[in-house]
Protein backbone atom coordinates (compact mmCIF):
# COMPACT_ATOMS: atom_id res chain seq x y z
CA UNK A 1 0.00 0.00 0.00
CA UNK A 2 1.32 3.44 -0.88
CA UNK A 3 1.97 5.86 1.94
CA UNK A 4 2.13 9.61 1.92
CA UNK A 5 5.28 11.51 2.74
CA UNK A 6 5.31 15.27 3.00
CA UNK A 7 7.45 16.70 0.22
CA UNK A 8 10.34 18.84 1.48
CA UNK A 9 10.24 22.12 -0.36
CA UNK A 10 12.42 25.10 0.40
CA UNK A 11 10.53 28.36 0.21
CA UNK A 12 6.84 28.92 -0.35
CA UNK A 13 4.89 25.65 -0.82
CA UNK A 14 2.12 27.61 -2.56
CA UNK A 15 4.56 28.51 -5.32
CA UNK A 16 5.04 24.85 -6.18
CA UNK A 17 2.68 23.63 -8.89
CA UNK A 18 1.87 19.96 -9.43
CA UNK A 19 1.30 19.42 -13.17
CA UNK A 20 -0.79 16.42 -14.15
CA UNK A 21 -1.13 15.42 -17.77
CA UNK A 22 -1.76 12.56 -20.14
CA UNK A 23 -0.76 12.04 -23.70
CA UNK A 24 -4.26 10.98 -24.82
CA UNK A 25 -7.91 11.44 -23.80
CA UNK A 26 -9.53 14.65 -22.66
CA UNK A 27 -9.14 16.63 -20.53
CA UNK A 28 -5.38 16.27 -20.91
CA UNK A 29 -3.99 18.59 -18.24
CA UNK A 30 -4.73 19.68 -14.68
CA UNK A 31 -2.51 21.63 -12.32
CA UNK A 32 -2.75 22.82 -8.74
CA UNK A 33 -0.55 24.07 -5.92
CA UNK A 34 1.24 21.54 -3.75
CA UNK A 35 -1.10 22.17 -0.77
CA UNK A 36 -4.09 21.45 -3.03
CA UNK A 37 -2.39 18.23 -4.30
CA UNK A 38 -1.95 17.20 -0.65
CA UNK A 39 -5.61 18.03 0.05
CA UNK A 40 -6.74 15.93 -2.94
CA UNK A 41 -4.61 13.03 -1.68
CA UNK A 42 -5.95 13.37 1.87
CA UNK A 43 -9.60 13.65 0.77
CA UNK A 44 -9.29 10.69 -1.58
CA UNK A 45 -7.74 8.56 1.14
CA UNK A 46 -10.30 9.70 3.75
CA UNK A 47 -13.21 8.82 1.46
CA UNK A 48 -12.12 5.31 0.55
CA UNK A 49 -9.37 5.52 -2.06
CA UNK A 50 -6.71 2.87 -1.49
CA UNK A 51 -3.69 4.14 -3.46
CA UNK A 52 -1.98 1.42 -5.48
CA UNK A 53 1.29 3.34 -5.87
CA UNK A 54 2.84 5.12 -8.80
CA UNK A 55 5.55 4.17 -11.28
CA UNK A 56 8.37 6.28 -12.61
CA UNK A 57 7.97 7.19 -16.25
CA UNK A 58 10.93 5.44 -17.87
CA UNK A 59 12.75 6.40 -21.05
CA UNK A 60 11.84 4.35 -24.12
CA UNK A 61 15.27 2.69 -24.15
CA UNK A 62 15.16 1.64 -20.48
CA UNK A 63 16.21 -1.92 -19.63
CA UNK A 64 13.74 -1.99 -16.71
CA UNK A 65 10.77 -4.18 -17.62
CA UNK A 66 8.52 -3.52 -14.61
CA UNK A 67 9.26 -0.36 -12.63
CA UNK A 68 8.95 -0.49 -8.85
CA UNK A 69 5.92 1.01 -7.08
CA UNK A 70 6.47 4.49 -5.68
CA UNK A 71 4.61 7.03 -3.57
CA UNK A 72 2.54 10.02 -4.69
CA UNK A 73 5.17 12.58 -3.78
CA UNK A 74 5.67 14.72 -6.89
CA UNK A 75 9.20 14.85 -8.26
CA UNK A 76 10.73 17.46 -10.52
CA UNK A 77 10.26 17.60 -14.27
CA UNK A 78 12.93 14.94 -14.81
CA UNK A 79 11.24 12.67 -12.27
CA UNK A 80 7.72 12.07 -13.65
CA UNK A 81 5.57 9.46 -12.01
CA UNK A 82 2.50 7.75 -13.44
CA UNK A 83 -0.83 6.99 -11.77
CA UNK A 84 -2.40 3.93 -13.40
CA UNK A 85 -5.83 4.15 -15.03
CA UNK A 86 -7.62 2.04 -12.40
CA UNK A 87 -5.99 4.02 -9.57
CA UNK A 88 -6.96 7.36 -11.11
CA UNK A 89 -10.56 6.19 -11.55
CA UNK A 90 -10.71 4.95 -7.94
CA UNK A 91 -9.31 8.31 -6.77
CA UNK A 92 -12.01 10.10 -8.80
CA UNK A 93 -14.75 7.95 -7.24
CA UNK A 94 -13.45 8.71 -3.74
CA UNK A 95 -13.33 12.42 -4.56
CA UNK A 96 -16.93 12.22 -5.77
CA UNK A 97 -17.89 10.73 -2.40
CA UNK A 98 -15.93 13.52 -0.66
CA UNK A 99 -17.74 16.18 -2.69
CA UNK A 100 -21.11 14.69 -1.78
CA UNK A 101 -20.23 14.45 1.92
CA UNK A 102 -21.93 16.74 4.40
CA UNK A 103 -18.46 17.23 5.95
CA UNK A 104 -16.66 18.62 2.89
CA UNK A 105 -17.39 22.30 3.59
CA UNK A 106 -16.00 22.03 7.12
CA UNK A 107 -12.95 20.10 5.89
CA UNK A 108 -12.17 22.73 3.25
CA UNK A 109 -12.71 25.53 5.76
CA UNK A 110 -10.36 23.85 8.25
CA UNK A 111 -7.66 23.38 5.60
CA UNK A 112 -8.01 27.01 4.46
CA UNK A 113 -7.78 28.21 8.06
CA UNK A 114 -4.65 26.12 8.64
CA UNK A 115 -3.05 27.64 5.55
CA UNK A 116 -4.08 31.14 6.64
CA UNK A 117 -2.62 30.54 10.12
CA UNK A 118 0.69 29.67 8.50
CA UNK A 119 0.59 32.91 6.50
CA UNK A 120 -0.53 31.38 3.21
CA UNK A 121 -3.67 31.91 1.20
CA UNK A 122 -6.31 29.18 1.09
CA UNK A 123 -8.33 30.61 -1.79
CA UNK A 124 -7.46 27.73 -4.11
CA UNK A 125 -9.29 25.21 -1.95
CA UNK A 126 -12.64 25.78 -3.60
CA UNK A 127 -15.07 22.99 -4.53
CA UNK A 128 -14.57 23.90 -8.22
CA UNK A 129 -11.00 22.61 -7.99
CA UNK A 130 -12.32 19.32 -6.70
CA UNK A 131 -14.79 19.12 -9.59
CA UNK A 132 -11.99 19.78 -12.10
CA UNK A 133 -9.80 17.11 -10.54
CA UNK A 134 -12.65 14.58 -10.55
CA UNK A 135 -13.23 15.20 -14.25
CA UNK A 136 -9.51 14.92 -14.97
CA UNK A 137 -9.02 11.72 -12.91
CA UNK A 138 -12.06 10.05 -14.51
CA UNK A 139 -10.14 10.47 -17.77
CA UNK A 140 -7.80 7.67 -16.65
CA UNK A 141 -4.12 7.29 -15.88
CA UNK A 142 -1.88 10.32 -15.85
CA UNK A 143 1.66 11.49 -15.23
CA UNK A 144 2.63 14.16 -12.72
CA UNK A 145 5.60 16.26 -11.63
CA UNK A 146 6.23 19.60 -9.95
CA UNK A 147 7.36 22.96 -11.18
CA UNK A 148 7.64 26.30 -9.45
CA UNK A 149 5.42 29.18 -10.53
CA UNK A 150 8.48 31.39 -10.75
CA UNK A 151 10.32 28.97 -13.06
CA UNK A 152 8.19 29.08 -16.19
CA UNK A 153 10.11 27.89 -19.17
CA UNK A 154 9.29 28.60 -22.78
CA UNK A 155 10.26 26.30 -25.63
CA UNK A 156 12.29 28.51 -27.96
CA UNK A 157 11.10 26.75 -31.12
CA UNK A 158 7.37 26.61 -30.44
CA UNK A 159 6.99 29.49 -27.99
CA UNK A 160 4.87 27.23 -25.74
CA UNK A 161 5.28 26.86 -22.00
CA UNK A 162 6.93 23.55 -21.15
CA UNK A 163 7.04 21.36 -18.05
CA UNK A 164 10.64 21.18 -16.88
Amino acid sequence: MATKRRLRIQGDRMSVIVEMFRRTAAPNRFSCSLPVWELLWDLGHTFGWHPKGTNYVLPAKSAVEVPARRNYEPGDSQDHKRVAEEDAMAWARAMQRAKESSHIAAMLEARSAALADSGKTGGELLPGVIDEFIEFAYGGGFEFAIRRKDRREIDEESGNEVLR
